[in-house]
């Protein structure tokens, strides 16, 4: 298993804002797959119309507090409170049961 620190997080649109929300999501992935401490950064679409998934894995911990304090994260942030559902979740997670 690759040493780091694993996020996913989970964004659910509010109805009719499916496009607006993947437009914002799609645009985080350029600058912060740039950043350094970034291994990964992922955006996944469930099949369900309006949820959307990023996997991410960062060099450590301040590596990802960096990016959390990053313009494009609070810019996603402010444009996210008009589109979702609910709020952000986002999950640090461990891989279990690794062969």
């Amino acid at each position: 298993m690759e040493p780091g620190i694993r996020v996913i997080a989970r964004a659910v649109a509010k109805p009719g804002n499916e496009e607006n929300l993947r437009e914002v999501l799609n645009g985080m992935l350029s600058p912060t797959r740039a950043e350094d401490g970034c291994s990964f950064y992922r955006l996944f679409e469930a099949r369900e119309p309006g949820l959307f998934y990023f996997y991410e894995l960062w060099r450590d911990e301040a590596a990802l507090n960096a990016h959390v304090g990053s313009v494009h994260f609070k810019e996603m942030q402010t444009k996210l409170k008009d589109l979702l559902l609910g709020p952000l979740e986002v999950s640090l997670v461990r891989e279990i049961g690794a062969e």
